[in-house]
Parts: structure tokens; C-alpha cells; sequence
């Protein structure tokens, strides 16, 4: 069961690690159409989900 939870949750680190790229990714572009803040409040709390899961999963599987 702890296999099963750490692999939803490695699913859900990858698309939360998608979904704050693509607002972090327009911090480097040519063109930007809104301020740095408004990408990084779209961004940087996808990006906090994602390390959770994975740190999450981790324990996870690393219990005996």
C-alpha cells in the first residue's frame, strides 16, 4: 500500500513539477506581459507541491 501511495505520489510531483514550469518558464523569456511577482506567485507554489510529494514518497518508501 506504501508502494502504491509513493507512486500517486511521484505522479502528482510530475504534474505539479509541469505545471510551475510553465509559469516559471516565462521568468526567462524575451517577452514578458505581466511582472516577475505575478510569475512567481503562479509558480513557486506548484513547485513547493511538487518537492513535498517527492520528499513525501521518499519517507514513504524508506520506512521499515
Amino acid at each position: 500500500m506504501r508502494v502504491l501511495a509513493a507512486a500517486l505520489l511521484l505522479v502528482l510531483a510530475g504534474f505539479s513539477a509541469a505545471a510551475s514550469w510553465g509559469a516559471l518558464s516565462n521568468l526567462v523569456a524575451d517577452y514578458q506581459d505581466s511582472s516577475t511577482l505575478t510569475y512567481l506567485l503562479f509558480g513557486v507554489p506548484w513547485l513547493v507541491l511538487a518537492a513535498t510529494a517527492v520528499v513525501v514518497a521518499v519517507r514513504l518508501l524508506r520506512r521499515r
